[in-house]
């Protein structure tokens, strides 16, 4: 019988090995042809810095392809891409090179034009581009900066500026202190206030709609430019009328600066006080929290205060930055086919008004969360160190509500950290794992570290 000599069988092996490597390498590395199933587009960069080929290509945040060959042609950087079969773009779309984060990595974004002109075709060249912003540009600008605050410093330390930050810090504290007064002479214009409170969150969301879309005088406020000018005029009256106090001129001058008056009010202060203690205190706690969103590589800020009216009711308010931001969606119909066009805001403010009220270990919360109509549920353990929310609400995209669970520790007085999981059923495929830390500070908690801090300036 014919047998197989020992070199064949080595040979056969290692053959039979080359290939496996290579399978595994085009696996492992992203490998994909392109021959069907895509179409190609072209664009022509000033700078594609930190592209890589394979990355992805998205359209509103959603991949629609990747990245192939890129080439220099004419001194440019020539980007070759495959786009899905389905996906359909207007001629005068836009190609941006964007990062995700500060130090993430490089991909291009389409962003689809007005659509008047008829829809790409395979091998046509997109003339409108952009490139990202060159990293060692941004860190040139922040040495300027960095430079700029050396001059300040020194500047401040010396020819008296110690002295002059002192008496700075001096005038922030009486001026406190007879804020203080006033607050108190208007505690039961306070209260009425708070009391409405209630009747205006309901109605919080339909103004903040009204804001968005401009109307009304805080609308105008933010997008237009000549209210913004009148704002400043009104400010220098503000000024002139804050310097007229300060040199004790007027019914206000001499409520600031004439000890006599000073005198009178706190008589009449002490009857009130007397008053005021028989009902609950009223405490204001601020809270300042940052989530690291482990899935997408960006952090989600929250800024809050809440005013407890008693030791089981508290309101909220507060605003988040979202890194998706709001989403707006415009279904298109065309020579082209039809094609879904989604406009994102990253940097867009989302808003939180809510009232809560506590259930023996559980706190129920309603009304806005992050600009939508939500609820949510806190069991409060161990002292209220430990605190297992569940929160629900509608989102800006997505058809399925927006559903965060997540654990809160705080360790210290004033420091907390927190776990969770966010957005665990979205139909968009947003769910992500999130770790935090947050800081948590009352009024008397500010009250000592301001008094801590003149003292120190101040010895």
């Amino acid at each position: 019988m014919y047998k197989t000599s020992t070199e064949i069988k080595v040979g056969l092996f290692v053959l039979a090995a080359l290939l496996v490597t290579a399978w595994m390498a085009m696996r492992l590395g992203g490998f994909k042809s392109y021959d069907t199933g895509y179409y190609q587009l072209d664009a022509n960069f000033d700078q594609v810095s930190g592209l890589k080929n394979g990355v992805t290509v998205e359209v509103a945040g959603i991949s629609v392809g990747r990245v192939g060959e890129i080439t220099l042609l004419d001194g440019r950087a020539h980007v070759t891409m495959y786009i899905l079969n389905g996906v359909t773009l207007p001629v005068d779309t836009r190609a941006v090179i964007k990062a995700q984060g500060i130090l993430g990595d490089k991909y291009v974004e389409l962003v689809p034009g007005s659509g008047g002109e008829g829809a790409l075709s395979s091998g046509q060249t997109i003339s409108e581009t952009a490139s990202a912003e060159d990293l060692g540009v941004l860190i040139q600008k922040l040495s300027s900066v960095a430079d700029d605050l050396k001059v300040l410093t020194s500047s401040l330390t010396q020819d008296g500026g110690g002295q002059e930050l002192r008496e700075i810090m001096d005038n922030v504290r009486e001026m406190s202190a007879n804020l203080n007064r006033l607050v108190k002479d208007n505690g039961p214009g306070l209260t009425e206030a708070l009391a409405s409170l209630d009747r205006v969150s309901k109605n919080l969301e339909d103004i903040t709609g009204r804001v968005s879309s401009g109307q009304g005088t805080l609308g105008q406020l933010v997008y237009d430019d000549s209210v913004i000018r009148e704002l400043r005029g009104s400010l220098a009256s503000i000024r002139e009328v804050t310097e007229k106090i300060s040199s004790g001129e007027g019914t206000l001058g001499r409520l600031v600066n004439d000890s006599g008056t000073a005198d009178k009010i706190d008589q009449a202060l002490d009857s009130v006080n007397d008053y005021l203690s028989k009902g609950d205190e009223i405490v204001v706690a601020l809270d300042f929290r940052a989530d690291y969103m482990t899935r997408y590589n960006f952090l989600k800020g929250s800024a809050g205060v809440r005013i407890y009216t008693s030791p089981d009711r508290y309101y909220l308010l507060g605003v988040t930055a979202d890194y998706f931001g709001s989403y707006e969606r415009v279904d298109y119909s065309g020579p082209g086919g039809n094609y879904v066009e989604e406009a994102r805001n990253r940097s867009r403010l989302k808003i939180n008004a809510q009232i809560a009220q506590r259930f023996y270990d559980f706190v129920i919360r309603g009304g806005v969360m992050e600009s939508g109509a939500g609820i949510g549920i806190d069991y409060l353990m161990f002292d209220d160190d430990l605190t297992l929310t569940f929160e629900a609400f509608s989102g800006d995209f997505d058809h399925n509500p927006h559903l965060r669970a997540m654990a809160t520790w705080r360790f210290w007085k004033f420091l907390y950290v927190s776990a969770g999981y966010d957005d665990f059923i979205s139909d968009l495929h947003r769910a992500s794992p999130f770790v935090g830390v947050g800081f948590w500070f009352t009024d008397d908690d500010l009250k000592l570290l301001l008094s801590g801090a003149g003292s120190f300036l101040t010895d």
